[in-house]
């Protein structure tokens, strides 16, 4: 990642980095009766949940607006290379990194990250969530691809607190299976079923098809014969994991 200030010449490379061709300041220069005659004042620029966030005083409204539009289109950039890239979330925290940079990052960051990655890569349905399962089930492991469990995981976490809250008696939903569908995605047979569950259900169905399964990654649907899943671009390079094979 390139360095934006150069500690020996503070004021020549700020000045680079938001010089004359930068858009903000060349739209204000160029169309004063749009955005006044003044540069905004812009006094803190920080990252957080893995999105940008520009602070100024008050200033034109049509500059803010000018200032909203390069920050989106800047959120949509890799952190580390500019490639195209929206937000991950690694243990808890929130990048934004393409699906390069982002193996990477877990290659560097955790030693045998293919290993690691998710962290729970033997979960075992039953026992970390027995409320959602019938009582003589000893072990149920989904078939889904380890990049997909953090994904699944979550939805099992709200799934317990809404069968919880909302039902009579401990167990009105017993999950007998999980498993890769025709179409890409997080398939859940259920035993039994309790409609407090339809809003996270289809959420999970339609993020699973957008859901690298190697790696946790976004990504596309990727099609073979009568099967698919999602793969992102680094991932479909990798020629020593079968997704299909799961």
């Amino acid at each position: 990642m390139n360095q934006v200030v150069d500690w020996n010449d503070i004021q020549a490379s700020v000045l680079k980095a938001l010089g004359e061709h930068r858009v903000v300041k060349r739209s204000v220069s160029q169309h004063p009766d749009v955005f006044g005659g003044e540069l905004p004042v812009i006094v803190q620029i920080k990252q957080k949940l893995g999105g940008l966030r520009v602070y100024t005083r008050k200033c034109n409204r049509n500059i803010l607006d000018e200032l909203d539009t390069r920050v989106e289109e800047i959120e949509k950039r890799c952190e580390r290379c500019g490639n195209s890239a929206e937000i991950q979330n690694i243990r808890g925290h929130l990048v934004t990194l393409c699906c390069w940079c982002y193996n990477r990052y877990l290659e560097d960051r955790f030693e045998g990250a293919e290993a690691m990655w998710p962290t729970d890569l033997e979960l075992n349905i039953a026992d970390r969530f027995p409320d959602l399962v019938s009582s003589d089930a000893a072990s149920l492991w989904p078939s889904i691809g380890p990049g997909r469990l953090v994904l699944l995981g979550r939805f099992l976490a709200e799934a317990e607190h809404l069968v919880r809250e909302n039902c009579e008696t401990p167990i009105q939903v017993q999950v007998s299976d999980v498993t890769t569908g025709s179409d890409g995605s997080i398939q859940i047979n259920f035993r039994r079923y309790d409609q407090c569950l339809d809003f996270p259900l289809k959420r999970l169905v339609l993020d699973s098809k957008r859901t690298c399964a190697r790696c946790g990654h976004v990504g596309d649907i990727v099609r073979k014969k009568n099967k698919a899943t999602a793969l992102c671009a680094h991932c479909q390079e990798q020629g020593d994991w079968n997704p299909f094979d799961e």
